[in-house]
């Protein structure tokens, strides 16, 4: 390893490092038939990368706006959700544009992105570096295919701040355009959450992101009312109707799992059983906890409300009777194998709970 570090320091110190192609694998896009690209980079240009992206960041993390929580240090999809929530909440917005860019890694242009960067970086070498990063090309099923004056690999260390520095100019034009309304952006999917006037600005976003030779992805963007409901980062916002008595607040923001992220961890509960006949309910349970505590975690929201629970305790019974089937047919049990998790065995064994 050390040798290797010296390696990669002497070939960026002496100017010979040459970026190597990125292997590009085609992967499966969750419940959609269509495949996403991702570029896989070399060991060697992760490193270099990383390193880069360690001197980049702090310099453009000054200029970055808060409506940004994508790839961001201190920030995640749970602030991009607090922030939604607060502003369907106290700040009476009941529109909602809920936008997706078309392609948005494989249509950054290459010169604006230099261009862009140049403002805040100006050692040659460096830019040099990510233009070749950018100009290296793919290799896709054993074929080269080389990289015009567009896009990066999706899946490269440092494309995810290349990025964050491409759309910043997005959420700059947003600023200044005097649109009254909040932009929560997490990467290339974002919410414009209004008052009034979406149709409106839907095209004035249309015309902005098109300085940037961008698009918006018409079949997933749409305007929606807060009052029943939308989804973004696997979470269904809500605006309700608040019941208790002396509250300031006549209407509130619900939050809860979307359908799709319960169809989705659904799907991993009953893969992750299988037939795996094997395994005893103990070893079941040591199998399945690691997946309900991880989605446990995003969907908690880490924020100090009540999280709707009704869908969380749907998710238990769901397990519990998948675990039920497993032992029914372990044993070949021709009952319906209730007693096998009477008096809610599993969770007496150690079955972690959704929503606890």
């Amino acid at each position: 390893m050390q040798r290797f570090l010296e390696e990669l320091h002497d070939e960026l110190r002496w100017y010979t490092y040459r970026p190597t192609p990125v292997l590009r694998c085609w992967i499966d896009k969750p419940g959609k038939t269509e495949k996403r690209p991702l570029g896989i980079p070399i060991i060697k240009d992760r490193v270099a990368q990383m390193a880069a992206k360690l001197i980049l960041e702090p310099i453009f993390e000054t200029n970055f706006l808060g409506c940004s929580h994508g790839f961001r240090p201190e920030r995640s999809q749970h602030t991009a959700i607090e922030q939604i929530r607060c502003a369907l909440t106290f700040k009476n917005m009941r529109q909602v544009i809920d936008a997706d860019i078309r392609g948005c890694f494989t249509n950054i242009n290459h010169p604006i992105l230099i261009k862009l960067i140049k403002k805040r970086i100006s050692d040659p070498h460096m830019i040099s570096l990510i233009k070749g990063w950018l100009k290296a090309g793919v290799m896709d099923a054993g074929v080269y295919v080389e990289t015009m004056d567009i896009g990066t690999p999706q899946g490269g260390v440092i494309s995810p701040l290349l990025s964050n520095v491409y759309l910043h100019s997005f959420d700059k034009m947003f600023e200044r355009s005097g649109i009254n309304g909040i932009l929560v952006r997490f990467a290339d999917d974002f919410v414009i959450l209004l008052k009034d006037n979406a149709k409106r600005v839907l095209c004035v976003i249309r015309a902005l992101l098109k300085r940037l030779g961008l698009e918006l992805h018409s079949g997933k963007t749409r305007i929606v009312s807060a009052k029943k409901g939308f989804d973004f980062l696997s979470a269904h916002f809500r605006v309700t109707p608040v019941l208790k008595r002396g509250s300031r607040l006549k209407e509130s923001c619900k939050l809860w799992p979307s359908n799709d992220a319960i169809r989705r961890i659904k799907q991993k509960i009953r893969d992750r059983i299988g037939r795996r006949y094997s395994l005893s309910l103990e070893e079941m349970i040591e199998e399945l906890n690691p997946v309900i505590r991880g989605w446990n975690n995003y969907h908690q929201y880490k924020i100090f409300i009540q999280v709707e629970q009704k869908r969380f305790n749907t998710l238990n019974y769901f397990v519990l009777n998948r675990l039920r089937i497993f032992l029914k047919r372990k044993y070949s049990d021709s009952s319906m194998g209730l007693w096998r998790v009477s008096d809610n065995l599993p969770v007496k064994l150690g079955l972690c709970q959704f929503g606890l």
